[in-house]
């Protein structure tokens, strides 16, 4: 059982909790582990979007033709 480890104020946590809500240890359980994922589903981000060997191509070229060319670079060489 989960509350053998338990020390004494969290068994009369326990206890209290019960009481109050008038739920079962199983049902507290589910309900805070419900409530603890759902928790950490709101922090995770989704991961990122990996994009295909086109999109990467696409991209490079839009910032490629975006940069202004430096000409007076290429008339000193």
């Amino acid at each position: 059982m989960l509350t053998q480890n338990l020390d004494q104020q969290s068994i009369q946590y326990l206890s209290e909790i019960l009481m109050y809500e008038n739920i079962s240890r199983d049902e507290l359980i589910k309900s805070l582990l419900r409530d603890r994922w759902m928790s950490l589903q709101a922090e995770m981000s989704p991961p990122p979007k990996r994009k295909n060997s086109k999109e990467t191509i696409a991209e490079f070229v839009r910032k490629k033709s975006a940069q202004p060319v430096n000409r007076d670079s290429y008339v000193s060489r």
